[in-house]
């Protein structure tokens, strides 16, 4: 990222990188000559995202200690969605795992938008 850049810039290019991964994700799924799974997209998705999750706190944590409640929570809930994803298993019902799925979006959703509030309060 550009040391120039405004926080809003800095914002939307993140958003964008992780647009960006999320379709490289999607593109490689729909790439398959394999029929595709709908919960193994799903479940590639969320650890993708509790992968980021865990990218973030690790390099908050330099800024704000382990101790945060903030990451600490962010910690464990990226820990509880990658072990519910692992369990996922491809020939489960859609209707079956979209309860876990409605979870965890809800739970990262939250999260992020905690993470980025922190991100806002630090001093420039």
């Amino acid at each position: 990222m550009a040391e120039d850049a405004t926080p809003r810039e800095a914002y939307i290019r993140g958003r964008l990188e992780g647009l960006n991964e999320l379709i490289g994700i999607l593109k490689d799924a729909v790439n398959t000559d394999k029929p595709i799974e709908p919960n193994t997209i799903v479940k590639t998705i969320v650890l993708h995202i509790s992968g980021e999750m865990d990218e973030i706190v690790s390099q908050m944590k330099d800024e704000h200690g382990e101790s945060h409640p903030v990451l600490k929570k962010a910690k464990e809930e990226s820990e509880r969605m990658e072990k519910e994803a692992n369990e996922i298993k491809p020939e489960q019902e859609a209707a079956d795992v979209a309860p876990m799925v409605k979870k965890n979006v809800e739970s990262a959703d939250d999260l992020m938008k905690s993470l980025m509030a922190m991100r806002e309060e630090e001093p420039k």
